[in-house]
């Protein structure tokens, strides 16, 4: 494993964001196994999340209270936000050079240092941590990442 992706890489292709493609680049190698990569179960419920809210959206859901209270009375809504997010599952499974990698305890309690020292949010600081921990490069489009020391981040 050479990578971690973060999830802007994913969502930067997923709903065409203005490095799409870049993430296409990137994503493109780990799926013909070119490349070997490393993503975490909190990575992809970040994606799944914003692909799910953008669904919602799109269907005329105005924000995250209102979709919460819809989701658990209109089955229907459920199933339609959740095509994106079972598509991105699919896309995952056929990913030859992708690993799920696991957070540790020592992952948190790193992160809690670099939220500390190096001002990121806890999920983004777990993403370092793990990454950190592997010795893997961060395949990220967020730039927060370049303030951790020792991180290396692509591209």
């Amino acid at each position: 494993m050479r990578i971690f992706l973060d999830s802007s890489v994913f969502l930067h292709l997923l709903l065409d964001g203005p490095r799409a493609d870049e993430a296409e680049e990137i994503l493109s190698a780990v799926e013909e196994g070119e490349e070997e990569a490393g993503v975490t179960v909190m990575v992809v419920e970040e994606v799944a999340y914003k692909l799910l809210v953008a669904k919602a959206s799109e269907l005329g859901v105005a924000g995250p209270l209102e979709l919460r209270r819809r989701l658990l009375r209109d089955g229907e809504l459920r199933e339609r936000c959740l095509e994106p997010v079972e598509e991105f599952s699919r896309y995952l499974r056929g990913m030859g050079g992708l690993s799920w990698v696991r957070i540790l305890p020592v992952d948190w309690e790193a992160a809690l240092d670099l939220v500390r020292r190096a001002g990121l949010l806890p999920a983004d600081a777990v993403h370092a941590s793990v990454s950190l921990r592997l010795g893997l490069k961060m395949a990220t489009f967020d730039s927060d990442f370049r303030r951790v020391p020792g991180l290396e981040v692509i591209p």
